[in-house]
């Protein structure tokens, strides 16, 4: 295999990806371990900053190979599952040096770092699953059809990939408040809430099903996060290193949406304006445009109860975890829904390649 290859550089991109992986995962069980010790904390922060020079690193290594991968293809490469998902990766990356910085994490002080060392470890942890499933997918690279051959294919994706991954990780930190939150009530022997008493375990039971990457981010954060909760609430201590977290979390979720929101919104707009280009009509009620739009709506009905019905905290996250859901349905599991078999965005398997006829502009006979 050439060293400049897409593969060669999507492996290096998961193997880079792997040290703030597992730097920041140590980081965080070090914070927890020395939580009310006291003492100078001056290596763990050096080392906490140096988990985000590593995902730029990885950023970048990931930009390289998309890079490669249109020199290869000779076109944006986001045609087939094998491109499409890095260049998510990529995506979710940049979202998140730049969300750690402007919702200042970067400026937290002794064991406040340890929550933002745990979320940018899972991150980094869902990149390297994302990256070892898509290095399992056919690498052939597919000729574009005449209907993708337009100024609008690379920005509508791209704007979905970012809009997509952000959504994500919004569900991912509000997933986090949520686990701890439940383990802090039952291991406290509080009277729960029920949306932490029983939505917390259905939904960590509901993303099971969804793979190994969602097994593992859903039930596998629940149970460590059971793990974490249990060690430091051992004796009479508190959970020092979560406190500034658990006063903020609800804020810092409805920032990262704030970021995320505009780029899905703006994916489905540029969608319509393509389609109008592409087969003279803005919407053709076609699955794909359908599954998108709900899970578009699905995040309007999250803002209009947030600004008009005042929901906040738990409710709130629980909406945009269930909003992952969505997403995740629209973005891998359509393909293997009945109805996709007839979409006309079904374009990564090419034996199943909508008419042509359905997707060039209708021509005036005058």
């Amino acid at each position: 295999m050439e060293f400049f290859s897409f593969r060669n550089f999507l492996e290096l991109t998961m193997q880079l990806s792997m040290v703030p992986m597992t730097l920041g995962l140590v980081l965080f069980l070090s914070w927890v371990i020395s939580a009310g010790k006291g003492g100078d904390h001056k290596w763990l922060t050096l080392l906490s900053k140096g988990t985000m020079l590593l995902t730029g690193a990885s950023f970048l290594l990931g930009c390289m190979a998309m890079v490669l991968r249109y020199i290869e293809v000779q076109h944006w490469p986001a045609q087939t599952m094998y491109e499409v998902i890095p260049l998510g990766v990529c995506a979710a990356y940049l979202s998140t040096i730049a969300l750690y910085y402007v919702l200042g994490l970067n400026r937290r002080v002794g064991v406040a770092r340890a929550f933002g060392d745990l979320f940018v470890a899972l991150i980094m942890v869902g990149g390297v699953f994302t990256l070892q499933y898509v290095l399992n997918l056919d690498p052939t690279g597919k000729a574009l059809p005449p209907a993708l051959q337009s100024y609008w294919f690379s920005t509508h994706i791209t704007a979905y990939m970012i809009g997509y991954f952000t959504l994500i990780i919004a569900a991912l930190a509000a997933w986090l408040h949520l686990c701890f939150q439940f383990w802090l009530q039952v291991i406290r022997r509080q009277e729960s809430r029920l949306a932490i008493k029983i939505g917390v375990p259905v939904l960590a039971l509901i993303a099971a099903p969804f793979g190994s990457i969602a097994l593992v981010m859903g039930f596998g954060v629940f149970a460590v996060a059971g793990a974490v909760t249990a060690y430091s609430l051992r004796g009479d201590r508190e959970m020092v290193w979560y406190q500034t977290w658990e006063r903020e979390s609800d804020n810092f979720t409805w920032l990262i949406f704030v970021v995320g929101f505009p780029f899905l919104t703006s994916g489905l707009i540029q969608g319509a304006l393509w389609a109008q280009e592409a087969w003279a009509n803005y919407w053709g009620w076609d699955s794909k445009e359908v599954s998108a739009l709900i899970s578009w709506l699905f995040y309007v009905i999250y803002l209009h109860l947030r600004l008009i019905a005042g929901w906040r905290g738990e409710k709130a996250m629980m909406l945009l975890c269930v909003g992952a859901l969505s997403i995740f349905i629209t973005f891998q599991l359509f393909g293997y829904l009945p109805d996709s078999q007839k979409s006309l965005h079904r374009y990564t398997d090419m034996e199943s390649l909508p008419s042509e006829s359905m997707m060039l502009p209708i021509e005036d006979e005058n």
